[in-house]
């Protein structure tokens, strides 16, 4: 049977960046690596917060991207 072994965790922040010309909204991507891979979802929300106040983009969305390796 295979299994799945987790390999990195990757956290991307959108930050808000107004609208076009057309009025639909703009995003603003900033990826950070090497995240814990033991950090629980609430501790992942309040370190992206917390990254978050250093930008003068407000936080849209937090997005966790998993990687893994899939073995026999």
């Amino acid at each position: 049977m295979a299994t799945a072994d987790l390999k990195s965790l990757k956290l991307r922040l959108i930050y808000n960046d107004g609208v076009d010309e057309e009025g639909k909204p703009v995003f603003d991507y900033k990826t950070y690596s090497y995240i814990n891979l033991a950090a629980t979802p609430d501790q992942i929300l309040q370190s992206s917060q917390q990254l978050a106040t250093l930008s003068s983009k407000p936080l849209f969305k937090v997005e966790k991207n998993e990687s893994f390796d899939i073995n026999e």
